[in-house]
């Protein structure tokens, strides 16, 4: 084992550097999980209220109904017409928006043809909300109207609609809620990745150094033994930078962890990443010609593998193409069990099928990477 010990003593020596480099990545997990912290829950998506000032120049029955119904949803009021005055408000934020009603607008009503003049504040898209909330009212209106009904009585139906109320049936025991932990253990593959191709990556690529190689080629450890207790010192590592990992969630989140049906496949699922981590970090050391080249390589491939795979941009949003895309970055199987598990209190027998396909298409992308690396040091022993 003089090998693995000389690996050990090495990674030791750098112990300062994992770190660091586990810190800065713990860290980023952290601000990222309460960041994004109830971004897919039942709360992502409320209604709001907008300061909204109404200009009056028809100062008919329908224009007062407009003005009836605004106020009912947002803070409206209707103001003198002096336009000055308004910008200005409307500069220091006081209304978010100006509607102006021409004058002649009841004589346009039923033909269809009247409008409202909608003003806000630049950068601002409010008023496509106001707009449809308008036009919505008044084409209900016309139709109440044309049937029969007088202005106020029209006012009072359009008026009367109740609100549907909407409860979310908790079949998969979440209540539609991504469980906190889940967070943590999204932005995992990033943290591994990142911090093993960087530290690990560096030792392997200073054993690669020309006179380093050529003692360890006349030494009488077969070269292939010298691969292997090389990884497994990798492996140690690896287990402690996991095993850090999963401390730190247990201090965060331990007890919501402690008592859910699936921590068993989060575990699962985050070590056999790491091993993933492990076999791609080898072959970075393996790749870099220098050292310096070593972070070069592992910033795009773990941003361009944790953007695609799901771990900063969420599996749900991207598009079917860039799904099928993402089938082959090992990282997007990874989130894919970490969503099926977030969804489900206790993982139902059919869906653990696909937990347990995830986790080995996972086991085949390590062995592909361990077949690239084997070759790679085989080609540069023949090199002269």
């Amino acid at each position: 084992m003089t090998v693995f010990k000389c690996y050990m003593k090495i990674i030791k020596k750098n112990a300062g550097m994992i770190i660091m480099y586990f810190v800065i990545f713990a860290a980023i997990s952290v601000v990222m999980l309460y960041a994004s912290k109830g971004n897919g829950g039942q709360n992502q998506f409320t209604e709001s209220k907008l300061n909204v000032a109404i200009v009056d120049r028809d100062k008919s029955g329908i224009s007062e109904s407009i003005a009836k119904y605004l106020s009912k949803l947002h803070n409206a009021k209707i103001v003198e017409d002096n336009l000055n005055v308004l910008q200005e408000e409307m500069y220091y934020q006081k209304y978010d928006i100006v509607i102006q009603i021409p004058a002649g607008f009841s004589e346009n009503f039923l033909s269809g043809k009247a409008s409202v003049a909608v003003t806000q504040q630049p950068g601002q898209f409010n008023y496509m909300y106001v707009s449809s909330q308008i036009n919505d009212f008044v084409n209900r209106m016309i139709k109440y109207n044309l049937a029969g009904y007088t202005m106020e009585e029209s006012f009072e139906k359009v008026s009367d609609v109740k609100e549907s109320k909407v409860t979310l049936l908790d079949i998969n025991g979440n209540g539609g809620n991504m469980p906190d932990f889940a967070y943590l253990f999204q932005f995992f593959p990033y943290l591994s990745i990142a911090v093993l191709g960087n530290s690990l990556g560096i030792i392997v690529c200073s054993f690669r150094k020309k006179e380093v190689k050529n003692r360890m080629s006349a030494s009488a450890v077969p070269l292939r033994r010298q691969s292997g207790e090389a990884f497994l010192a990798f492996i140690v590592t690896g287990v402690l930078i996991w095993a850090g990992f999963i401390i730190m969630v247990l201090v965060i989140k331990g007890e919501e962890l402690s008592n859910n049906a699936n921590m068993f496949y989060y575990i699962l699922n985050s070590f056999t990443v790491m091993v993933l981590s492990l076999s791609m970090a080898f072959l970075t050391g393996m790749l870099a010609k220098k050292i310096d080249t070593v972070n070069m390589i592992v910033t795009p491939v773990s941003l361009f593998m944790s953007f695609l795979g799901g771990v900063f941009v969420p599996l749900s949003i991207l598009n079917n193409t860039v799904r099928k895309a993402a089938r082959f970055v090992p990282v997007y199987w990874y989130e894919e069990i970490n969503n099926k598990l977030s969804e489900y209190a206790k993982i139902p027998k059919n869906i653990v099928k696909e937990i347990w396909g995830g986790i080995g298409i996972q086991i085949l992308f390590t062995i592909m990477f361990i077949a690239v690396t084997l070759a790679v040091s085989r080609y540069q022993r023949q090199e002269k």
